[in-house]
């Protein structure tokens, strides 16, 4: 039994669910079997399993009387590596066991766990599909979801490589689109301020903006602006520098005279003396050269106006591109950039048109090789869907693998002049098609089965999937619907020769069916203090024997019925690597 070993339902509790009071199964590998007259409660356990795993559930099941019911079941999940992921993606941790709960209050919403942890039934919902198929009356059918149609073919015929290649020519088609909208994004945009960006690029070159330009100006029209006086200011130190007896010049003059007779007497006024000398060469100096400067100065109204124009020039444009004569420029070249990259987006975006459609060309290539690989496979799964299904008493029905394309503008793939939708999948549109009678036209499956018919074709892809299967617990309720003599005894060993590769666990009502299982266990409902309760029982092997034979024929149970039971049961286990000891 590969992989139920590690991977399965291993126990279930169940509190004041419908007529479920208190009960604990421990469920083990292989076929689990629950008999039970009708109305017993087995349809309660599947619901408490629904229920666990994120299914719809009413308030009704809360029993009477109880505030709330509760629902716990705990899974060894193994190295299934799916639902790893999932739970790790989940910030979940991912032990070797999952504890699953869910509480379904009298009144208010229900709440959901794992390990103790709340999370959402969305959360549950989604475990579930990876955990368990449950069949019975359309529940949590996946045979019901076209999805896993494609899945089915997929894995049947191992084509884990051509998926892989698909996928990878997906990814590839999408960056390529990203990359290509990013450019047509940022060529639109560029259309939108070319007209901008060209106006304000010829504007600042017009001006011939300079660095340190308006710090010059500036200088330069504080001294045209205040000539007259520059030149006033100038003259009255002209004057007092020389020009009169009592100047600078003169004064100075005088008084070096009288420290060069001085210092013939002193050294130290000879000292004083030279430095009074240099001081007079400063001041004859600085006399020469304000002398220059007011020389130079001179009004002219029409450099002034032509000053005063340039700096509001600058001022105007520093409004609009930057506080500075800097920032001015610095805008200046993000302009010439981005006109420059304008005028090569054209062409990146032709490359990037001739790269999606280089990847889309690859794709399709990649896409009709899965789909005709994909049609092989189909042909022998209707093949030998078709034969199991004769098997096991469903002779008039015909199995078709339907294709079909869904047409896309724009689709990734272009396939015989059309545009197709196409996905890391591929491009086939998969689905189940039956023909419920010699005929009938085919239509999609789950339109036209019933539960019964659904449960038992889906025993008949499990089996041809066996090992692949990537669901490890394989729930049926109906599949016995409208079987009995040697129908019943095929329908029983398919479903055992699945609970090689899966945990099944199998409602029936038929002695047949339930001699297959591995574990056995009785459903019973009574009556105490008035209240009525549901029990489940494993049963031993004797006990066993007695409910086999109580199948075949009902309350009056004869030595001959029970070595009939006996010999069925010795039967299923020539037939059956996972018979439970008897």
């Amino acid at each position: 039994m590969n992989g139920i070993d590690i991977i399965m339902l291993k126990s279930i509790f169940i509190q004041n669910f419908a007529l479920a009071y208190q009960l604990h199964l421990d469920f083990r590998a292989g076929l689990n079997i629950l008999t039970g007259e009708t109305g017993t409660g087995k349809s309660i356990l599947i619901g408490a399993i629904s229920a666990v795993l994120g299914g719809r559930v009413l308030t009704e099941v809360v029993r009477a009387g109880s505030e709330k019911a509760l629902v716990e079941a705990i899974f060894e999940i193994g190295e299934l590596a799916e639902l790893k992921k999932f739970l790790s993606e989940k910030g979940l941790e991912t032990e070797e066991e999952l504890i699953l709960r869910r509480e379904i209050p009298l009144k208010g919403n229900s709440r959901a766990f794992i390990n103790d942890i709340p999370v959402t039934i969305g959360t549950l919902s989604e475990i579930g599909d990876m955990l368990v198929d449950i069949h019975s009356q359309h529940e949590h059918q996946s045979l019901l979801r076209k999805d896993t149609h494609r899945y089915f073919i997929d894995a049947l015929g191992k084509l884990e490589r051509e998926l892989a290649t698909v996928s990878a020519q997906y990814e590839d088609v999408r960056k390529a689109e990203n990359k290509l909208n990013e450019l047509m994004n940022r060529s639109r945009a560029m259309d939108q301020k070319y007209e901008l960006f060209q106006f304000q690029l010829n504007e600042i070159e017009k001006a011939a903006v300079k660095p340190g330009e308006d710090e010059e100006l500036e200088h330069e029209r504080r001294i045209l602006a205040n000539a007259e006086k520059i030149h006033s200011l100038a003259s009255q130190f002209n004057q007092l520098s020389e020009g009169s007896e009592t100047s600078l010049t003169a004064l100075f003059s005088q008084a070096s005279q009288i420290l060069k007779e001085l210092s013939e007497f002193s050294d130290e006024i000879k000292t004083i003396s030279n430095e009074f000398s240099s001081a007079r060469i400063i001041v004859d100096e600085a006399t020469r050269n304000v002398e220059e400067f007011q020389n130079r100065i001179e009004y002219n109204p029409e450099r002034l106006e032509e000053i005063e124009q340039r700096l509001a020039t600058l001022s105007m444009l520093k409004k609009k591109y930057g506080g500075s004569i800097e920032e001015i420029l610095k805008h200046r070249d993000f302009l010439v950039s981005e006109l420059r990259l304008q005028e090569n987006i054209e062409e990146e975006v032709k490359k990037a048109e001739n790269l999606l459609n280089s990847v889309k060309r690859e794709y399709t290539t990649a896409a009709l090789a899965l789909s005709e690989s994909r049609h092989k496979v189909a042909t022998e799964c209707e093949k030998q869907v078709e034969f199991l299904l004769r098997e096991i008493g469903m002779k008039k029905i015909h199995f078709r693998v339907n294709f079909s394309h869904l047409e896309e503008e724009g689709g990734i793939a272009r396939v015989n002049g059309k545009s197709l939708h196409g996905d890391e999948y591929g491009i086939d549109q998969i689905e189940f098609y039956i023909s419920p009678n010699p005929g009938e036209e085919f239509k999609p499956l789950a339109r036209i089965a019933s539960g019964g018919e659904i449960s038992r074709i889906m025993l008949a892809l499990k089996n041809i999937l066996a090992e692949s299967d990537r669901i490890p617990l394989l729930i049926f309720d109906e599949i016995d619907a409208g079987v009995s003599g040697h129908i019943a005894l095929a329908v029983g060993k398919n479903i055992q020769s699945l609970a090689r590769s899966h945990q099944v666990i199998c409602i029936t009502h038929l002695p047949q069916i339930a001699s297959f299982g591995s574990s056995h266990f009785r459903v019973e409902k009574y009556v105490d203090n008035g209240r009525t309760f549901t029990r489940v029982t494993d049963l031993n092997p004797e006990e066993r024997i007695k409910e086999i034979a109580s199948l075949m024929a009902g309350k009056k149970i004869t030595g001959e019925i029970l070595q009939s039971a006996r010999q069925l049961l010795s039967e299923a286990r020539e037939q059956s690597d996972s018979y439970i000891e008897t």
